[in-house]
């Protein structure tokens, strides 16, 4: 009568089976189950430390990043103050040397127009001088020539003539 599930003679195979299942069961609950426990609890402590180091290295990450950032903007603020601060001091460079520049041309204009001046003074000295010996000369050739009734008769009329067109001059004139 073999074949059922309810077979005699297997009853005490798979009875012995169940015992010795059990008996497995419990060395496994007993001491294996133990260790993979502990092991089980190892790893989850090391991976709950691991993510707790890796919150704290990305809390240290972005508290880095807001420095770094900090920083960066102090940085821009140090660029755009010393650029300003150049700025202004290159337009007051500039100011400066346009000043200067123009105190120098008044000043070489200054100097070009006593220049001029002393040139024109002594321009007008050196033709007074010349004029004057022209005079001197001139009144040496008149002293030394000698004058004969006929010229000076001549010169008389001249001058008498010149005096009579000045006074016709004047009276009709005005």
């Amino acid at each position: 009568m073999g074949g059922g599930i309810f077979d005699v003679t297997n009853t005490s195979l798979v009875f012995w089976e169940l015992v010795s299942f059990a008996i497995l069961l419990i060395l496994l609950y007993r001491f294996v189950y133990p260790v993979l426990r502990e092991q089980i609890q190892r790893r989850q402590a090391a991976i709950e430390q691991a993510i707790e180091e890796a919150e704290r290295t990305r809390e240290e990450a972005r508290e880095l990043l807001e420095e770094y950032r900090r920083q960066m903007e102090e940085a821009r603020q140090e660029a755009r103050r010393i650029l300003d601060e150049a700025r202004r001091q290159g337009e007051a460079q500039r100011e400066r040397t346009k000043a200067e520049a123009r105190q120098e041309a008044e000043r070489i204009i200054r100097q070009a127009r006593e220049e001029i001046g002393r040139e024109r003074d002594a321009a007008l000295r050196e033709v007074r001088q010349e004029v004057a010996e022209m005079v001197i000369q001139a009144a040496e050739q008149v002293l030394r020539r000698e004058i004969d009734r006929e010229e000076h008769e001549r010169l008389i009329q001249a001058a008498l003539d010149d005096l009579e067109a000045e006074v016709a001059g004047s009276v009709s004139g005005g």
